[in-house]
């Protein structure tokens, strides 16, 4: 009996990038009909979008370098190149009716698959009504992403300062990991 053929980089690469958008799908409808925003405002999960690193968003998150906000300057455009070639990767945009990218966030599996890794979350660094939701949503879509891919375990990795890490740790499950410096839950 001959061994079966390994399938092509681009099977694998279609066939994550299908993964991506079912769990992105899937995240939207487990979201709460009715989120509050970091003021305590109602947002109608129907004003929320989340989608892939798409054009429009690379575009937008160049946009957020002029600002000046920025908490670190992330050159979005080099860390969605250095992730392409990652078929399994995480990528998410969050929006607000459509029109205002929200928030991004962008990971990709250890080598040996078993957690996924958040390595780069940021929200518009001009707010928008989004704020106080963007780790929320990303964390949500990274659990669903993470047991989709077969992960026990999701990491938000390297927080840029204490009270990014304590905002990451205010969220349920979530433990510090001082040595690999990363918040993590276990799924």
């Amino acid at each position: 009996m001959a061994g079966q053929l390994k399938p092509s980089y681009k099977e694998v690469k279609e066939k994550f990038e299908k993964v991506r958008e079912i769990s992105r799908e899937v995240t939207y409808e487990q979201l709460a009909p009715v989120l509050k925003n970091r003021l305590g405002q109602a947002i109608l999960r129907g004003n929320i979008g989340i989608d892939g690193f798409t054009f429009e968003a690379q575009r937008k998150l160049k946009s957020w370098e002029r600002s000046g906000l920025r908490r670190v300057a992330w050159d979005w455009e080099a860390v969605s190149k250095s992730y392409r070639t990652h078929p399994k990767r995480f990528e998410l945009s969050i929006w607000f009716k459509g029109l205002e990218l929200s928030g991004a966030s962008i990971g990709r599996p250890t080598w040996s698959g078993g957690k996924l890794r958040l390595d780069y979350i940021e929200s518009h660094p001009m707010g928008t009504p989004l704020d106080g939701l963007v780790t929320d949503i990303s964390v949500a879509a990274g659990m669903v992403y993470a047991n989709a891919i077969g992960a026990t375990q999701l990491r938000i990795m390297n927080p840029v300062n204490t009270a990014v890490k304590d905002h990451y740790l205010s969220k349920p499950g979530f433990a510090f990991n001082e040595r690999g410096n990363f918040c993590y839950r276990d799924l």
